[in-house]
């Protein structure tokens, strides 16, 4: 079987693309690695030229152009479309994978131009492809709603940490600490600044709750769009050297963040799954992360689920949560447990059924 996944994202520079669909491609294409049959050939199209990754017009031109030709080229059987997209003009029986639709429930939360795009590519996307992936038993519920598919159809198939995402302890818990000059206790939130992060929500629970507390607060992840009100909260809040903005770090440093908190926040209003929350419990991080979306099924009782709209709550979740070390400890140990149940070559093994499938 002759398999060919679209790879334009799979080598993105630094930034928002990295830490989504970026990360999705490079997981399953190393899990397949491990798990399709000898006489199979995995074909990644697409990972050059870097301006088809790094500039989404050519990239979606490209993805009508030149992709259906790199199809019949290389004389697939069957494709696969990691980023919601499939070309039109391409006979090969076809999968794609949609991570989430928020693009429907909060498309004030999304530039314009890419929620018009989403909402256009995935449904018609979703109709020519033989199978949809979703990452979540919620998000295949919305596709299903959404664009009224047979159930059969659309497959839900959950993410995995990063193996490079690890869990930091002892000595190199200390240099970590030292590189990046950490010297108080402190709460962490991982993820590209956008209004869906509902940070704002986040911040201003801390500045209730911070001189009841010793932690600092800390928000890991590169800017995306429409942080016009992130910015306002934070001139409002002025919480000076309480808060740390890091930016994009690799995944490698991404660990020692997480594994030196003492608890993870994580107020999305919507997430296809949530995966910063299963990469925190794999670092032994406790979760509190919002009671929507995929969260429910991802974290299960690992963790604590409540409102993002609820800023009381938030403030006193956290403080009561920060003053209880058993609590947070019973809750490292579910985390360990649950995150444990995600694995990418479980991902991989579902996904390369699915090939089978649908391949001519």
């Amino acid at each position: 079987m002759r398999i060919g996944i679209n790879a334009a994202l799979m080598g993105a520079q630094k930034g928002y693309r990295q830490t989504g669909i970026s990360r999705y491609i490079n997981e399953l294409v190393y899990g397949l690695e491990g798990v399709i049959q000898p006489a199979d050939k995995l074909m990644l199209l697409g990972r050059s030229p870097e301006v088809v990754a790094e500039n989404p017009s050519a990239r979606i031109l490209w993805e009508q152009t030149g992709l259906p030709l790199s199809i019949a080229a290389h004389r697939l059987d069957v494709f696969h479309g990691p980023m919601h997209v499939m070309p039109m003009l391409t006979r090969v029986p076809g999968v794609i994978t949609v991570h989430d639709v928020a693009f429907l429930k909060y498309p004030e939360q999304l530039p314009a131009k890419r929620r018009s795009f989403l909402i256009a590519a995935t449904r018609l996307s979703a109709r020519k492809a033989e199978r949809v992936i979703t990452v979540s038993r919620n998000t295949a519920a919305d596709v299903r709603e959404w664009l009224k598919l047979p159930e059969e159809k659309v497959v839900a198939i959950p993410l995995a940490p990063s193996p490079r995402v690890r869990p930091v302890a002892g000595r190199s818990l200390d240099v970590f600490r030292m590189k990046w000059e950490i010297e108080r206790p402190y709460i962490i939130a991982v993820g590209t600044l956008e209004p869906r992060k509902n940070l704002p929500t986040l911040l201003r629970a801390f500045a209730k709750i911070k001189d009841q507390i010793e932690h600092d607060l800390v928000i890991v992840g590169p800017e995306g769009w429409l942080t016009g009100e992130l910015k306002r909260t934070l001139n409002e809040l002025n919480l000076g050297d309480r808060l740390r903005l890091t930016g994009f770090v690799s995944d490698e440093e991404l660990g020692g963040w997480y594994s030196g908190a003492d608890l993870f926040c994580f107020p999305s209003f919507y997430e296809g799954f949530g995966l910063p929350t299963v990469e925190a419990m794999r670092c032994g991080t406790p979760v509190l992360t919002s009671d929507t979306s995929a969260f429910p099924e991802v974290v299960d009782d690992a963790g604590i689920l409540i409102s993002p709209r609820d800023v009381d709550a938030w403030a006193e979740t956290i403080r009561d949560l920060l003053h209880d070390p058993a609590r947070l400890e019973r809750m490292r140990e579910l985390g360990l447990a649950r995150a444990d149940t995600f694995s990418w070559s479980r991902t991989a093994e579902e996904t390369y059924r699915i090939y089978q499938e649908i391949a001519r």
